[in-house]
This record gives C-alpha cells, structure tokens and sequence, in this order.
C-alpha cells in the first residue's frame, strides 16, 4: 500500500450530495522561450504528507478491512461498504469518495496531476461526531480524465502499486483507503476517447480505447486496431486533409494510419517521461505532432518543432494540442486550461479562474484565429473567433466528456463522452456510440 497523503486539492462546494473539482493555481515559473501563455506555471511537488487522523485509533473500515489494508477479489461495479470512527472526520464536513490508478498511487506522481488519474465517485457530508457510513461503487468502466489510467491496472500499471478507493475529508484533508486486487479475469471495458469531424462537416469517427472506430454520417470506415494487441489504450483520431483517412495515437505514442493517412513515426517502444494523450496533423497531412502529458512535443514527417513545455513546470497536466494552419506552429492545452502557444498567437485561457472540472480537449477554428477547450464537466470555454454555441456544463451526464471536434460547415462544434454519447451545438448530430 502506497502512503496515504493528504493532498491538497481544492474543491468547490457541495452541490446536491456531489462534490465538483476544481483547479489549482501553484507558483509562478517563467514559460521557455518561444511560449506564449496565458497563466502562471507552479511546481507540483512529489512528496506527500503522511495522513494524520484527527485522533488514535480514529479509522475506517471498508467491507471490514481496515484502511490501509487490501480488499481483495474485488469487481468493477461492486459496492463497498464504508465505515468510519467517530472523529476520523471534521463535524459536518464535506467527504468525497474516490478510486484512484496505480499512475496516482505511484509515490512519484506530482500531487497536482493526482485528480486527472482518478475518478470521484461522490461526496456526501460528515455527521457532527465526526463519523460517516457510506457506499462506494467500484466504477464500471473506470472513466480518469488521463485515458492512460485504468482500474483494473494494466500489467505494467500493476508493477507501480494497486488501484485504490478510499474517502477524503475536503476541509481536514485526511484521507482513508485500501488497495483494490481485481478478481482474476476482471477487466476494464474500452471507453470512447475521442472524435474527429470529416471535411465537410458532415460526419465524425468516434475511437474508443480498444483502438475501434466507429463512423457516423458521411465518415468512412477506413480501419482501426479493435480485436488487436496494443501495448497502451488509443488516446485519440484525428483526420487527414481530405478526409480519406485517419491517424490513432495511443499513450505509448505508438501512431496507426488508416486510409491516405501516412506513417511518419511514432514513439511507441521508446522511454517516454509521461503519457501521449493527443495528436495533430499539418497543413498537408504530410506530418504531425504528438503531445504528451508533461507538454513535451514529439515532431514527424513534415511537422516542425516548434517548442514545448516538456522540462518545465506545470500546474496542471497537459491533456491536448490544435495545429494553427495559418503560421505552422500549435497550442497545447492543460487540464486548468491553461494555454501555451508556439509559433500561434494566444488568444486567452482560464489558466487563472478556478474550474468545476479539469478540460479535455481543444479545437482550432478554421481560420486559426482562435479556439475552444473543453471540460469533463461539458462546460466550453471560446476565445479569439471562436464562437460559443452552447454546453453541456450543468447538465447532468452519464460519462464525462472526453473531447471535442470542430464542425468545419457551420463553425459550431461537437462534444464526446467517454461512454460515446455525442452533444451537438450548431452542429449536426449523425450519431453515437
């Protein structure tokens, strides 16, 4: 079992018996040269502070193991049952439950970056003597912000620790919990991890973690990696120029063409410091750029370097890219929104306001003269001429987004969910799932 740690999060209030994320603003850091960005960068500091309860022998149980025990023969969609001492919380706090992947777990892993490798399974309040007796749901599948974290943990996942659910007081910042050792044979279903509009406007593919592709209007089915060994989950698919074919990156950084889509090169097999979670093609199709969590940009076929934020400091983890046709160069995206932009203009972010939910995903206008991000929440967020046709933030959702697609014909735009449900706004819907 990993530390326990008290993590430092902020949240915001308490809305209905649900707990919302939000952002973290950290210290100030210079960007590297060549970025343009909006908001200040922090350090996030990888040592955790061993839980301290508020009194001895103040615990909690979880299907009558004890915190910091292992429950074992555990099922996705099981409920735990959770029972806590007198004390173990503050009077009448908020205490939200949550699993976290073995990528949270890892004692290396940045405090900051901890909320992108977990799923939170609800909040509920602390009686006034400080106890509590709830139920925690294993998730089924588990939906992470980073498509990378998976419970059950994949075998090389497994190597850095257990998944874990556990429940943490918002106001004291205890937190109690148990590794979880999945019965054998249990598994994580694929989830839909992104989208990519066709040229027109008319169509979309939607790619799901197992690497399948699903087509709606006049998208083609060119291909993809379902029923195929993949080393690491498909993080997103992005289109060619012309719409006849398409490009799967996976959190490994291995790259799959399909269709008039060539293969440049790809990271797949080589060391890499933090996941791939995006991919963006230029002008030309004739190249792309990778992403990966830590901002660091790997460049192939005619795709140019132009920066990036790997090496430096970051608040948030970075979870998108968009190519800016007009000059060459893109934008990466983190999770609080904050953007930084190499060889593009900065159009503005929220890397400074505090977010109910960390963003997804990014998508440039047609004219590059700005963009929208997008938050699990739903919620949109258009800066420079990127018009807002509307959100799913406040809505209530059956899986949280995963990523958006520009529509191309009416400049509105399309928002994915990780259990492949599509919401449209000024945009035509063609399907889901």
């Amino acid at each position: 079992m990993k530390s326990f740690q008290q993590r430092g999060r902020v949240l915001a209030a308490a809305v209905c018996g649900v707990l919302a994320l939000a952002a973290v603003t950290g210290m100030v850091a210079p960007a590297p040269a060549g970025a343009t960005e909006g908001r200040s960068a922090g350090t996030a500091s990888s040592v955790r502070t061993p839980l301290h309860p508020h009194g001895s022998g103040n615990d909690c149980t979880f299907d009558g193991q004890p915190s910091g025990g292992t429950l074992t023969g555990v099922t996705p969609g099981e409920v735990i049952t959770a029972v806590c001492d007198p004390g173990s919380f503050d009077a009448g706090e908020a205490v939200l439950g949550l699993e976290a992947s073995p990528l949270a777990t890892s004692p290396t892993e940045p405090i900051l970056n901890i909320q992108n490798e977990e799923e939170t399974l609800g909040g509920t309040l602390a009686p006034f003597d400080g106890s509590l007796s709830t139920t925690l749901t294993i998730p089924s599948p588990f939906k992470a912000p980073d498509p990378a974290a998976l419970c059950p943990p994949t075998a090389a996942q497994a190597s850095l620790g257990n998944c874990m659910v556990g429940l943490e007081g918002t106001s004291s910042g205890v937190f109690y919990g148990v590794d979880l050792a999945y019965a054998s044979g249990a598994s994580q279903g694929p989830t839909t991890t992104g989208m990519a509009s066709t040229p027109d406007g008319q169509g979309y593919w939607l790619v799901s973690s197992d690497g399948a592709v699903s087509p709606h209007g006049d998208a083609v089915d060119l291909g993809s990696m379902a029923g195929q060994p993949l080393n690491a989950p498909i993080s997103h698919i992005v289109s060619t120029p012309d719409g006849q074919g398409y490009w799967l990156v996976a959190a490994d950084g291995g790259t799959f063409a399909f269709g008039d889509a060539g293969f440049f090169g790809s990271m797949g097999g080589k060391e890499l410091n933090a996941p791939v979670v995006d991919i963006a093609p230029t002008p030309d199709g004739q190249g792309y750029w990778l992403v990966a969590t830590d901002g660091g940009i790997f460049a192939f076929g005619d795709a140019t370097f132009k920066g990036s934020m790997g090496g430096h400091p970051l608040n948030q983890p970075v979870v998108g890219i968009a190519p800016d046709y007009a000059t060459g160069g893109y934008w990466e995206v983190a999770t609080d929104g904050g953007i930084f932009a190499f060889g593009a203009p900065f159009f503005g972010s929220t890397g400074s306001l505090h977010l109910n939910m960390p963003v997804n995903g990014m998508a440039p206008t047609a004219d590059a003269e700005g963009y929208w991000f997008v938050a699990s929440d739903g919620g949109i967020f258009a800066f420079g001429d990127a018009p807002f046709a509307g959100s799913a933030g406040g809505t209530p959702l059956g899986a949280p987004v995963v990523g958006m697609a520009a529509d191309p014909a009416t400049g509105g735009y399309w928002l994915v969910a990780a259990d492949g449900g599509v919401y449209s706004y000024d945009a035509t819907f063609f399907g889901a799932g």
